[in-house]
């Protein structure tokens, strides 16, 4: 089953903007891009609950923003999907 619509198109936006966002913000850390790779692939790929809710903790450690904020709402709607 793929994800919501939602989500995917939040993913896509967010995608977007961090990329804006590290060309004006050289000082982004890397492990930014790393989690975001991640979010793009558990959007993009098969429902996986566990793996949500493991990048939602890691992404807590990152103020970005009220963008980043947005991601790691999208990302407790994919921890709490039924199985």
């Amino acid at each position: 089953m793929s994800q919501p619509d939602s989500v995917r198109s939040v993913a896509t936006r967010l995608e977007n903007y961090f990329d804006w966002y590290v060309r004006v913000d050289p000082e982004v850390p890397s492990a930014v891009w790393t989690l975001l790779s991640r979010f793009s692939a558990l959007v993009n790929g098969p429902e996986n609950v566990a793996g949500a809710q493991q990048l939602l903790a890691e992404t807590n450690g990152y103020s970005l923003g009220s963008p980043w904020e947005e991601l790691r709402l999208a990302l407790a709607q994919l921890a709490h999907q039924p199985a």
